[in-house]
């Protein structure tokens, strides 16, 4: 069986060109066939059926899947740890395109890797190299689809909700005692890592990813630490956060007692979207379930996943919408002063250079 070929030189300026491409309805086809349905069970059912059949075994429609595999093939994204850099587009061609329907299966359900031999049907070692190989390709998306937008907000002052999502993990190793504090998650009482996501509140999409952190540096930590509370002091914008995130009003605002109902409503709306996006990353397997591999490579799954997940809300499922009639609607008397949405000028902390903690 051929493995993923690879670029003979680094493609640049105009000579990156699609050379691949594929209608939905025959990305849907091969992506069932490369799991194993067979050409009969496909002509027995009718369209939506097949649909669904994708859907639920890639997470996404035969469109969004189109739309990743012709940006990879345009990808301009470079692996720099390497001498020379190596390119992070892929070919275009039929080989390659299976092996990105079994990348993304891969991700989506997180087979084992006597799944993938029953599944599958090819060696376990090769399938492993081919498609850690793919995530690191659709990882490298990221650039391209997870930035942070000019002018961001424009005269808003809240920009982004922020949250911290865990991923379970296998107990790493430990020089000295069974088990390293440093990694506990609260969430799952067991070895973990933590991500900072931010979410833009006007477009509903992912413009701030960092991470992997042990998960024994909470949320706030993270936020104070890695850069996001500082770019906020520099734009003189704010976040939303929830209660965890207390006591750094300049930079991030929480519910509190003295909010109004429209700003009680607004800030209820924007966390619980945020949580969509948390809960969407886990409809993938590798997120969802205990991750099986080194902690080297669970920061490549996680960022592959949320690129994934950026196409889908932009091609198929946005996220819902924050601003509603009843917080757009003139504020009432039962409004206070105190209330967030006053609070629009930045005390406190000096607007320091903050390092950020990779």
């Amino acid at each position: 069986m051929e493995g993923i070929v690879e670029e003979e030189e680094i493609p640049t300026g105009n000579s990156v060109l699609i050379t691949h491409i594929v209608t939905d309805v025959e990305i849907m086809s091969l992506g069932l066939l490369t799991v194993k349905y067979d050409e009969e069970q496909l002509r027995r059912c009718g369209d939506k059926t097949n649909q669904y059949r994708f859907k639920v075994t890639f997470g996404v429609t035969p469109t969004t899947m189109c739309r990743i595999y012709e940006d990879l093939q345009t990808s301009t994204a470079e692996d720099t740890s390497t001498n020379p850099p190596r390119s992070m587009r892929l070919k275009g061609s039929v080989t390659n395109l299976k092996w990105f329907l079994r990348t993304v299966y891969y991700l989506r359900k997180y087979p084992t890797e006597d799944d993938i031999d029953r599944v599958l049907k090819m060696n376990k070692g090769w399938a492993r190299t081919n498609i850690w190989d793919l995530i690191g390709k659709i990882q490298y998306l990221k650039f391209k689809k997870i930035t942070w937008p000019d002018e961001l907000g424009g005269e808003d002052i809240w920009i982004m909700t922020v949250d911290g999502t865990h991923v379970w993990m296998y107990e790493p190793g430990h020089p000295e005692f069974s088990q390293d504090s440093e990694y506990y998650s609260h969430k799952f009482n067991k070895a973990g890592i933590n991500y900072e996501l931010g979410i833009a509140i006007a477009s509903g999409k992912l413009i701030w990813m960092k991470g992997p952190y042990k998960a024994g540096k909470n949320d706030l930590q993270i936020f104070t630490g890695a850069g996001l509370k500082a770019r906020l002091l520099q734009l003189r914008k704010k976040a939303i956060g929830d209660g965890g995130y207390s006591g750094h009003q300049e930079a991030i605002s929480s519910p509190n007692t003295h909010d109004s109902r429209q700003v009680k409503l607004f800030k209820s709306r924007a966390l619980k979207r945020h949580e969509g996006f948390n809960g969407m990353t886990k409809t993938f397997q590798i997120l969802r379930e205990r991750f099986r591999h080194g902690p080297g490579k669970i920061g490549r799954a996680f960022d592959a996943v949320a690129v994934i997940c950026q196409y889908k809300i932009e091609a198929e499922e946005p996220l819902w919408e924050v601003l509603v009639e009843d917080v757009l609607k003139d504020k009432t008397d039962s409004d206070t002063e105190d209330s967030d949405m006053e609070d629009i000028v930045t005390d406190g902390e000096d607007d320091e250079e903050i390092e950020e903690d990779e």
